[in-house]
């Protein structure tokens, strides 16, 4: 059973070269400093992810893979095209026809899904910056994928980490 749902927002991504579309942009420096911040922070609090669903954009898969590196034990990246720009209610219909997984899973997606996720969840506004990361714990009994079946526990933000 799921006792923990991350939400994670890629890094920040480099604009550097406007041939490569959208879907291909890799990280810039600062995103790639900020994946290791935050993947040391969810190992030192204790909420390293087990699974990763991440989007297939590159900037999604370089983040996921950065975290990997340094998480112990993190089993996998899954990439699903359906996470690209995903709203809200189908980051939700993904988590309905998908297994529950085991541990902590996290999905690694774009805004602004990751916001509407969010707002849904807990019922209240926050942006949700490159490489922000919510997490939520398992509370109740309803459905994994029940918005309801989720309390937020924690909020890391990159620019938090770089001034620590």
């Amino acid at each position: 059973m799921a006792s923990h749902l991350l939400l994670m927002r890629h890094a920040k991504s480099s604009w550097d070269d406007s041939g490569l579309s959208d879907h291909e942009r890799p990280l810039n420096k600062r995103g790639r400093r900020a994946s290791g911040l935050v993947a040391r922070t969810l190992v030192a609090r204790g909420y390293a992810p087990d699974v990763i669903w991440s989007s297939d954009a590159a900037r999604t898969l370089e983040t996921a893979k950065r975290l990997i590196r340094i998480i112990p034990g993190a089993q996998t990246v899954h990439h699903n095209p359906a996470l690209y720009h995903a709203s809200a209610n189908t980051m939700l219909t993904i988590m309905q026809r998908e297994s529950e997984p085991g541990g902590r899973l996290m999905i690694m997606a774009h805004n602004p899904g990751m916001a509407e996720l969010y707002n849904l969840i807990t019922g209240h506004y926050h942006r949700f910056p490159t490489g922000a990361c919510a997490v939520f714990k398992r509370i109740g009994k309803a459905p994994w994928h029940d918005p309801q079946s989720w309390r937020v526990v924690d909020m890391v933000l990159p620019r938090d980490l770089e001034a620590e």
